[in-house]
């Protein structure tokens, strides 16, 4: 899978594309990316989208979860963990609240909506910011990330990574 940014007017899954088409979104990418990129064939158009965080997961006995919650683009590589996470507190909170499923549920919303709705945000940017830019906007990237260390970004992605993410 290879992903740029084409300004698609509109949502499409799985159309057919020739190896042109989808050269046109690396023009840009160094020629030994392009080479790899030329391996692939049959390829296949999807639009990815997402959505701004949305805080009605919840309708009477009815609840969502993953996807159907908080959809996200993929350059967090977050979507399933966030779903999993979703299973597990959705799970606890069904067990806390075992006599009053309303409760539960809205429980287990207000509890996952700060970090899924944060995960759907960044990810976003990441898109956004760090792999699609070109020009200027790279040049800036650039410079912001070669000045962290690794332990920088360790430390940016201790809330991420540095627990179960069950709790705010």
């Amino acid at each position: 899978m290879v992903t740029c940014h084409n300004d698609a007017p509109e949502p499409v899954a799985g159309k057919p594309v020739t190896e042109d088409e989808v050269m046109q979104g690396f023009a840009h990418v160094h020629a030994r990316a392009q080479s790899i990129i030329r391996h692939g064939k049959d390829w296949k158009l999807w639009v990815l989208c997402d959505r701004d965080p949305n805080r009605r997961w919840v309708d009477g006995r009815v609840a969502l979860l993953g996807d159907a919650a908080h959809p996200m683009l993929q350059y967090f590589a977050q979507g399933a963990c966030m779903a999993l996470e979703d299973a597990v507190c959705l799970s606890d909170m069904l067990d806390a609240y075992p006599d009053d499923h309303a409760s539960a549920l809205e429980q287990y919303r207000s509890q996952r909506f700060p970090r899924t709705a944060r995960v759907q945000l960044l990810s976003r940017a990441i898109g956004e910011h760090i792999y699609h830019p070109s020009g200027e906007h790279a040049r800036i990237r650039n410079a912001i990330m070669s000045a962290n260390s690794s332990e920088d970004y360790y430390d940016d992605l201790a809330w991420l990574y540095g627990g179960t993410g069950l709790r705010s």
